[in-house]
């Protein structure tokens, strides 16, 4: 395992203009929706060079990040306690907690080795901080409790959940927390969700898998467990193994991120949808373009698919429409019909309320209201955007 030390001071700050395991799911496209990341939520390798950079505010975590931070350490104390005993978990919480309610303090102090939090390692603008580090011999860097140890832990392997802990050799611990529709796998997905059948890796999330590998990397360990707490009380645990040719993508892609920030210039590269080429290139150029080769395929492969889902959407909504008409007459005046299982259909009655006069109307049918609605600042106005417009027709 590499050297490594525990956190002091401001470590959001340290971490700011560094690709962080966190950052890791938002450079990777997802392969079952292309135009996002595994990370979702808007975050593409655009956006975090703009968030390293200092060109964009990351939005705030919420209530969810905070609860999943809340439950990290009982998480990982129910980890320690089921592989190796009620002693070193209580040991460990009770330094863990103890530190998190001090300020202005050395991490290293705070410790119940060998399961150690609070550890981080960077290098060449790349940092990871795992949730819980095991180090059988707790040799590192700044830690005044321990300088070296060298005994070996009591507990060698460890049997439990359908999981086997070694404890001879350095490990890591991800601990994850989520509501019970997010934790189920969706049928077919091999990117979302837990599959509570399987043991190891192929039964988390992709976007972990990610982030462990990408911390596996950086700190030379081999073997690391995600432990999981979903509706409200079931418990599951994951082992992952490091594995040689995704860490080395992983760092390669990484380190190109590391370079991008470090010489201001955004990974274009990397663009993977409309709001990434728009963050790219805010003001349309003069003159149009002509394509040949590759890029005239593509574009026109693109297109043909665009014109392909806009007839479907248009069959399934005139069938959708055919639907509805039909179910009006079998409801004729009854407000409801059902079978022996439950409710079929039902007449939706929408109630007669006031309405907005479009803004456009006022403008020209009655300036003056217009121009006071303008001066007490009722109204805002909008910023403008653009969208691609399919043009072509098709081969005819």
């Amino acid at each position: 395992m590499r050297s490594y030390w525990f956190i002091t001071g401001d470590f959001l700050k340290e971490r700011s203009g560094r690709i962080g395991a966190s950052d890791i799911p938002a450079l990777i496209p997802n392969p079952e929706k292309p135009t996002e990341t595994l990370a979702g939520y808007g975050r593409t390798p655009i956006t975090v060079w703009q968030e390293k950079t200092g060109r964009l505010e990351r939005e705030p975590a919420g209530l969810p990040a905070e609860m999943g931070h809340y439950l990290e350490g009982k998480i990982l104390e129910v980890f320690v306690r089921e592989f190796a005993g009620a002693e070193s978990a209580n040991a460990m919480t009770a330094n863990r907690r103890a530190y998190e309610y001090m300020t202005d303090v050395n991490a290293g102090d705070y410790q119940a080795p060998p399961f150690l939090h609070s550890v981080q390692v960077y290098r060449d603008g790349m940092i990871v901080h795992p949730d819980l580090v095991f180090d059988p011999a707790c040799r590192h860097v700044g830690w005044s409790l321990c300088n070296p140890v060298t005994t070996e832990y009591t507990y060698l392997k460890t049997s439990s959940l359908g999981i086997t802990v070694r404890f001879d050799r350095p490990f890591l611990v991800e601990a994850k927390s989520a509501i019970s529709w997010a934790a189920k796998r969706p049928e077919g997905s091999i990117v979302k969700g837990y599959d509570f059948k399987l043991a190891e890796w192929q039964g988390i999330p992709l976007k972990h898998y990610m982030q462990i590998q990408f911390q596996l990397a950086l700190m030379e360990v081999e073997d690391a467990y995600l432990a999981l707490l979903h509706d409200t009380s079931q418990f599951h645990v994951w082992h992952i193994r490091a594995n040689r040719s995704h860490q080395a993508k992983l760092i390669d892609l990484a380190g190109k991120m590391v370079w991008h920030i470090a010489n201001d210039t955004p990974p274009a590269d990397l663009a993977m949808n409309a709001k990434d080429i728009m963050a790219l290139y805010p003001v349309l150029g003069d003159d149009f373009a002509i394509l040949n080769g590759e890029e005239r395929d593509s574009a026109l492969e693109l297109a043909k698919k665009y014109r392909q889902a806009e007839s479907n959407e248009k069959r399934w909504k005139e069938m959708k429409e055919d639907a509805r008409d039909g179910l009006s007459v079998v409801l004729q005046d009854r407000p409801e019909i059902r079978d022996g299982e439950g409710c079929i259909a039902k007449w939706k009655v929408v109630k007669p309320s006031e309405k907005t006069i479009a803004l456009s109307k006022i403008r020209n049918n009655d300036p003056v209201t217009y121009r006071y609605l303008k001066r007490k600042k009722c109204i805002e106005e909008k910023k403008g955007s653009r969208s691609v417009n399919v043009v072509w027709k098709g081969d005819e």
